[in-house]
């Protein structure tokens, strides 16, 4: 089977790909490339750029909002922008369990991310090979300035917090591809910076990512800072919404594919995540 077949799992016995021993980088998904082009830093910077003027006029109307009033402005856009931060965090575990377990590389819009995502496991180096926007490019897509522009627009200017919420969050989800990749390099291969953000928390650290690369890769789905993960693993809580989509559509998550004692446990509603 490939990618873009039914019923492929990444890490199933017979899928056909192997763990690459070492530190060595892998390209599993057909068309990819470890090779930054010039489309894709177009994506990227108009794509940031985009984010970053609707979040300045978000500030703006803000100001204007306020009277003038500078500490006020400030003291509600870094409350925003944190809100919008631990939203980012629980959003990119959502996204993240959702293309970890479901779909494939057909799949319409979703194919190419999810593809990237399962065989991530596969190959967990990889990511560490890749530059900037050659890695996070692709979240582009679903988080890039339509988005943002249309949250925005529906908003009015009457609501500049929502455009700066939604805004910061798109850019927070487009970048966690980035923290994911840092989580991946040792400390000597990032900026010092890194480091600092990590033992702070206030990315997605080592250590706890490292656990979710444990077959069969069911939880500490969260890739901005980590910091919802153990809410979501210690309430089981996609174990419960695994369980309610097999019981619409009869359809299984990977994570239940790669481990039956899961499945038996998923299925028996016993959804705390236990390491």
């Amino acid at each position: 089977k490939s990618f873009q077949d039914d019923g492929f799992v990444f890490g199933l016995e017979g899928s056909g790909l192997e763990r690459v021993k070492g530190r060595g980088a892998n390209v599993v998904v057909e068309g990819d490339s470890l090779e930054t082009t010039p489309q894709q830093v177009a994506i990227v910077s108009g794509t940031l750029a985009g984010q970053a003027l609707i979040a300045a006029n978000a500030i703006h109307e803000l100001y204007t909002h306020t009277n003038g009033n500078a500490p006020v402005t400030a003291l509600i856009s870094l409350a925003t922008i944190v809100s919008s931060w631990v939203a980012a965090d629980l959003g990119s575990g959502i996204l993240h369990w959702s293309v970890d377990n479901y779909g494939n590389g057909r799949t319409p819009v979703m194919g190419n991310i999810i593809a990237a995502f399962q065989g991530h496991h596969s190959a967990p180096w990889t990511i560490t090979y890749r530059g900037f926007c050659n890695n996070v490019w692709k979240l582009c897509i679903p988080f890039g300035l339509p988005t943002v522009a249309a949250i925005s627009f529906v908003a009015g200017p009457e609501n500049p917090m929502v455009s700066l919420f939604f805004s910061f969050f798109c850019f927070s989800e487009i970048m966690s591809q980035e923290l994911h990749k840092w989580s991946h390099m040792t400390k000597k291969e990032v900026p010092a910076i890194v480091n600092t953000l990590q033992d702070l928390g206030i990315t997605i650290g080592r250590v706890p990512h490292a656990q979710h690369h444990m077959a069969p890769y069911d939880g500490n789905y969260c890739i901005v800072s980590g910091f919802c993960n153990e809410a979501l693993d210690n309430s089981g809580f996609f174990r419960w919404m695994e369980h309610r989509i097999y019981e619409i559509n009869g359809v299984e998550s990977n994570s239940m594919k790669l481990d039956p004692e899961l499945r038996a446990k998923t299925l028996r509603g016993e959804y705390r995540l236990t390491q």
